[in-house]
Parts: structure tokens; C-alpha cells; sequence
């Protein structure tokens, strides 16, 4: 059974914010400490993530079933990249518990197929699963600086990530496995297609792992989505551009949901 490890902050609306893969709860910092003026954070640490005493690996179904367990009744959700997917899960299988929903560089799959071009190569997800049994430094490393590729400074947010880890606490081996697992084979397609809350997706212009062409696709998946490219954005748009997603939060949470 799987024990969340949860920190909660702040007065407010129920927000839960979700980090991603090889990540923990510290990266969202220094935008928790804009959110939490204004709603009631939860922060989600995946399991065998930062600071998470479950060290065995698990599966998509059995976090769900913990979220279930540990978060507030009815709250909305903030996701990043694998965040993002397994809060789409999360509204698809508790519709009732999800009031809006946040998918921040993220998408319903993220490799590619023969009807889904705009996402990561299987290969790609294969050296890192190699990477994880051979040189696992070296695989979260090129990680890491992937998801700053594109910026026209990203030595800065680099240093960010690593000390994120560093202070925040490194994956487990079973930890960062799991959620590859995920990553590789979860099609949350119709999961997009028929979710029942309000949807707002956020992407990085420059993105390298979730393109922002993604947002052309999930619009046909379903058109009542809220889609947003932020410009000059890469796969941390909360750290290099947060004012621009704070207030796209703010705009989302507060008012009718649309953009439009």
C-alpha cells in the first residue's frame, strides 16, 4: 500500500500541484510561494520520489488509489509533464473529486505512435530505461538538461533542477522505473476526450519533450479544452516564465475557466 508523501500550505480553494518525473516537491518553490496566497496547496510527492518512504516499485492504478485516499475531497489540479498525465488519470477514473484540471507541458501520451507523431520517440524512453541500470546519474543528468533545452540561457535552471534534487532528495531506482513505466505506455487519449471537468493545458513554445504542437492534437481529441503556448518556453515554464503561467492559473481558477 502506498503512503503519500503530501505537504500542504496556505488558505484557499484546494489546488494540488504534482511534479514530475525524477523530480520532488522542492521544485515548485519558489511558485508555491505565490499560490499558497492565494489557494490551499497540496504538493504530491510521487512515490519513491524526494523525500517519499515507499521504496518499492508501483504501478498508474495503485497511485491512483493512494490519491484517492490522501488528497481533499474535491479539489483541482495542477500537473506537470508525468504530474500532468497522472492527474488526467486521476479525473478520468474520480470524476467527482476533480473540480478543474491543469496539465502544465504535458499530454495524454507521451510517445509516439503511428497516430500521434508530436511526442518522444520509444527509443528515447528505452535509453533511459537503460540509463536507470547502467549510469543512472548520467541518464537523470540528460534528463534534466532536456528540459531546459531551447531557452536562451538555461545554465541558470540547470543549476535550479540539480539542487532541487540534490536538497529536495533523488528518486529511488524503483521510483524513477515506475514512472517510466508510465511514460511508455500510458494512452490517456479517451481519457482527454471524455473528461468531464474544465481542462486547461499549458505548453512551452520550445519544449523538447512534450512539443507544443501537442496542443493542435489534443484540440481534435476534444475542442472544449483551454490551450495555452506560452512563447520562448521550454519543459519549465513555472520556473522561466512564471508570472505567465501564475497568472494563466489565477485567470483559470478564478473566472469561468475559459481563456477565450
Amino acid at each position: 500500500m502506498i503512503k503519500l508523501n503530501v505537504d500542504t500550505s496556505g488558505a484557499g480553494p484546494d489546488l494540488v500541484l504534482i511534479h514530475g518525473w525524477a523530480m520532488n516537491n522542492l521544485i515548485w518553490k519558489e511558485l508555491l510561494r505565490e499560490l499558497e496566497k492565494s489557494y490551499r496547496v497540496t504538493c504530491v510527492e510521487l512515490p519513491g520520489h524526494g523525500s517519499s518512504q515507499h521504496y518499492d516499485a508501483w504501478t498508474l492504478d495503485e497511485l491512483l488509489q493512494a490519491m484517492d485516499e490522501s488528497l481533499p475531497a474535491t479539489c483541482s489540479i495542477l500537473g506537470w509533464s508525468l504530474g500532468g498525465m497522472i492527474a488526467l488519470a486521476y479525473a478520468d477514473k474520480y470524476p467527482s473529486r476533480v473540480a478543474k484540471l491543469i496539465m502544465l507541458a504535458s499530454s495524454a501520451k507521451f510517445v509516439q505512435s503511428k497516430d500521434w507523431k508530436n511526442a518522444q520517440p520509444i527509443e528515447t524512453l528505452r535509453l533511459f530505461s537503460e540509463g536507470l541500470s547502467g549510469n543512472p546519474f548520467a541518464a537523470i543528468k540528460r534528463f534534466l538538461m532536456l528540459q531546459t533545452q531551447g531557452l536562451d540561457h538555461p545554465k541558470k535552471l540547470n543549476l535550479l533542477l540539480r539542487d532541487a534534487l540534490k536538497v529536495g532528495g533523488e528518486a529511488s531506482n524503483n521510483g524513477l522505473k515506475s514512472g517510466l513505466n508510465v511514460l511508455q505506455k500510458a494512452d490517456l487519449r479517451e481519457s482527454l476526450r471524455t473528461i468531464h471537468c474544465t481542462l486547461l493545458m499549458i505548453f512551452g513554445e520550445k519544449d523538447q519533450l512534450v512539443p507544443a504542437a501537442v496542443a493542435a492534437d489534443s484540440l481534435d481529441i476534444n475542442p472544449d479544452i483551454n490551450v495555452l503556448t506560452i512563447g520562448q518556453a521550454s519543459h519549465v515554464p513555472f520556473l522561466s516564465h512564471q508570472n505567465d503561467v501564475l497568472q494563466a492559473v489565477d485567470h483559470f481558477m478564478l473566472r469561468d475557466g475559459a481563456l477565450k
